[in-house]
């Protein structure tokens, strides 16, 4: 599986973007570009905030989780699901363009979907 030419395509076509992760369903990073610990350590806790936001969206019939986007003081965090409760996360600066995050890394889940089935 060649997962780190999307990752390093996402990153550059997102300006702001600071790092990327691919993390499987218990919260492991399968990959992360650049490599950086902090990263790694959000995958584990955005797993479990994803869990219950998709539960939440099956429990009242919104159908399945696709992409959230959380804004905090310093950052833009964009999670995007691939498949079998893998995700895709894209952190960039609050300087960076969101939608352009959001749709690119829309793209990149499309792509890195076919590794995964």
């Amino acid at each position: 599986m060649n997962f780190e030419e999307p990752m390093q395509r996402l990153l550059e076509d997102c300006p702001g973007a600071q790092g990327a992760a691919i993390v499987d369903p218990d919260g492991i990073p399968v990959v992360v570009t650049p490599r950086e610990g902090s990263l790694e350590t959000l995958g584990v806790e955005l797993a479990t905030i994803l869990r219950d936001l998709a539960e939440a969206a099956r429990e009242f019939q919104h159908g399945r989780l696709e992409q959230c986007s959380v804004f905090a003081e310093d950052a833009i965090i964009i999670l995007t699901t691939i498949t079998g409760g893998y995700f895709l996360v894209l952190v960039m600066g609050r300087d960076g363009l969101a939608g352009k995050g959001r749709f690119q890394s829309r793209l990149a889940g499309a792509r890195l979907y076919s590794e995964f089935i």
